[in-house]
Parts: C-alpha cells; sequence; structure tokens
C-alpha cells in the first residue's frame, strides 16, 4: 500500500507488547541473579584459598571490585522487585 503507515507500526492499533516485555524482564533477572551467584562462587573460592593455602594472600583491590560487582547486580534486582515491573 503506498502511502499507508499501518506497515511501519503507526497505525492507530495499540501495540500490547506486555508479554514479551515480561519475558524480556525475567531474562534479564536470570542473568543478573546468575551472574552474581557465579561471582559469589568465585568470591568463596578465592576467599578458601587464602585461608586453606599458605603464601596465597588477596588483596582488597581483587576482593573489591568483585563484591562491588556482586552488590551492584543484587541492587539492581532487588530494585526491580521493589518497584513491581515483574
Amino acid at each position: 500500500m503506498s502511502g499507508s503507515t499501518a506497515c511501519v507500526g503507526m497505525d492507530d492499533e495499540p501495540r500490547d507488547d506486555r508479554p514479551e516485555r515480561r519475558d524480556r524482564t525475567d531474562v534479564y533477572s536470570s542473568a543478573r541473579i546468575g551472574a552474581a551467584a557465579a561471582l559469589t562462587i568465585v568470591l568463596v573460592v578465592l576467599l578458601v584459598l587464602d585461608v586453606g593455602v599458605p603464601g596465597y594472600d588477596i588483596g582488597p583491590g581483587t576482593l573489591l571490585p568483585l563484591l562491588g560487582a556482586i552488590l551492584a547486580l543484587l541492587g539492581l534486582e532487588a530494585s526491580t522487585f521493589w518497584r513491581g515491573v515483574r
């Protein structure tokens, strides 16, 4: 159709993309939780090595960015939960 706006999504019908948006939110939520869990496992392994292996020292330059990343991911998830996006 020449001159029609329906083909580009500019017609008068409201688009209901809420289910798609909800699926995307669930995927992002799962990714954030999975990444935080993986970083937590890395943190636990590093701390066990620090305690168990003599001479193995982990400095704050390693631990603080790792903790910051975990807290940032969980903070994003908490804010999403509190806003009721799901």
